[in-house]
């Protein structure tokens, strides 16, 4: 019994689904025979045109966050050099110090 109220939603389900491609159907067909298909196309176009034109913000938002990614990539590269560097000279100085601590060491 259950199978069969199943089978009777999903026949139902079908048919609105049909008759709802119809619809769509006829609506189109309605609107190219009021408005003509110049007018139908220019609406369309200008939805294309306003989808690339939002592409084209995002993408130029992207290109200015890769770049300014890019310029921090950059700094960042130049203070590790700077502390790369920095580093070896304490290393240096830590090293004549305690030089300098073994020597006065072995004279006392």
């Amino acid at each position: 019994m259950e199978t069969d109220k199943v089978q009777e939603t999903m026949a139902d389900n079908l048919k609105n689904i049909e008759m709802d491609d119809h619809n769509l159907l006829l609506i189109i067909s309605s609107l190219i025979g009021a408005l003509g298909i110049k007018e139908v196309w220019g609406i369309i176009k200008q939805k294309i045109d306003i989808g690339a034109k939002k592409e084209e913000r995002e993408e130029s938002f992207y290109i200015q966050q890769i770049s300014e990614l890019t310029s921090k990539i950059g700094q960042l590269e130049k203070k590790i050099e700077v502390l790369i560097e920095e580093n070896i000279q304490l290393r240096v100085k830590v090293e004549k110090m305690q030089n300098r601590l073994i020597m006065s060491a072995k004279k006392k």
